[in-house]
């Protein structure tokens, strides 16, 4: 039962004058929660119209937190992303959860976004940057589900500062750490230079995607297919992995395990006195290497744009011929 007010009768449901300023505290009736309350002002006029306008353009059934979208994008949008995208948008929800989870979601405006990667981007601006998108996104499926009938945050361009990974590994240091490896794992170092393959793809290889003429494969995450043509190093570390496997896969092993023994590796590595890097520093050792070599990383990698390949994987310092 609502509680009859004892002053400004006047006023319109759930607005309040705290002090000088008038507030409005919509209420959530899906996490029956009051949510974040919205300043109008101190003027009872424009603070009025303000309130009108607010109620006009999302009527309380229609009022949502940014955490009760969250729940239905975790629900209809997250299981069709691959399982890393999907832990990775969890890490960014943990922290935007913090900030935005109680704020109704016809309220955000760029300037909210502005703000978070302002302050977020002072101790992590690239994982602001990441947040930001996955807010983003969220907001167009609102709009999509009819919450909002506009997203402010859709033509965002600004964004913190990011530096494209430049480490190439050179051959000699890639032959060394297959040899300092262990043997599956240099076989894996091995297949992911010679073919370019992300690392997911590689550990969902078996003996059944290899064809007479070479390596039939639907990339994960393009769902693009392609056709790997076999070369005589390539038929040899196919046939040794499928020999030393116990089942159908060249490699049995998971993400986790993987990224496991990546880590125990490139800590002995370091300790030998060598400088670390990434597994997927090895794609991008595949496309500088192939473009190096007359061909287009771009095809070979099947971007979709030659900007994404110029940016993070073409790793060799750009050649400039003296004019004469």
């Amino acid at each position: 039962m609502t509680r009859t007010r004892q002053r400004n009768r006047d006023l319109p449901p759930r607005v309040y004058l705290h002090g000088q300023t008038y507030r409005y505290a919509a209420f959530d009736p899906i996490t029956k929660r009051n949510l974040a309350p919205v300043n109008l002002g101190k003027d009872k006029t424009e603070a009025l119209k303000k309130w009108a306008e607010i109620v006009g353009k999302a009527p309380e059934s229609k009022l949502v937190t940014v955490a009760t979208l969250w729940k239905r994008y975790e629900e209809e949008e997250l299981p069709k992303k691959s399982p890393a995208s999907q832990k990775s948008n969890r890490q960014q929800w943990s922290q935007l959860a913090k900030v935005f989870g109680q704020v109704a979601i016809h309220t955000l405006t760029a300037q909210d976004a502005f703000l978070y990667l302002d302050l977020r981007g002072k101790k992590s601006p690239v994982q602001a940057n990441r947040e930001i998108a996955l807010l983003r996104h969220m907001l167009t499926k609102a709009r999509h589900w009819g919450l909002i009938s506009v997203n402010l945050l859709l033509n965002l361009q600004y964004r913190n500062a990011e530096a494209a990974r430049s480490r190439y590994v050179t051959d000699e240091e890639l032959q060394a750490a297959i040899e300092f490896a262990r043997p599956w794992l240099g076989a894996l170092m091995w297949l992911a230079y010679l073919t370019g393959l992300r690392r997911g793809d590689l550990l969902r290889l078996t003996r059944f995607d290899c064809k007479e003429d070479g390596v039939h494969w639907v990339e994960h995450k393009t769902h693009k297919r392609v056709v790997i043509i076999w070369s005589d190093e390539l038929r040899a570390i196919v046939d040794k992995a499928l020999a030393e496997s116990p089942d159908t896969r060249l490699f049995p092993y998971t993400e986790s395990a993987v990224n496991n023994a990546w880590g125990r590796f490139q800590r002995a590595w370091a300790e030998a006195g060598h400088e670390r890097f990434l597994l997927r520093d090895i794609r991008a050792k595949h496309a500088t290497d192939f473009e190096t070599k007359g061909g287009d990383a771009t095809a070979q990698l099947g971007h979709s744009t030659r900007a994404v390949t110029a940016r993070h994987y073409l790793r060799k310092p750009r050649q400039i011929v003296p004019i004469r």
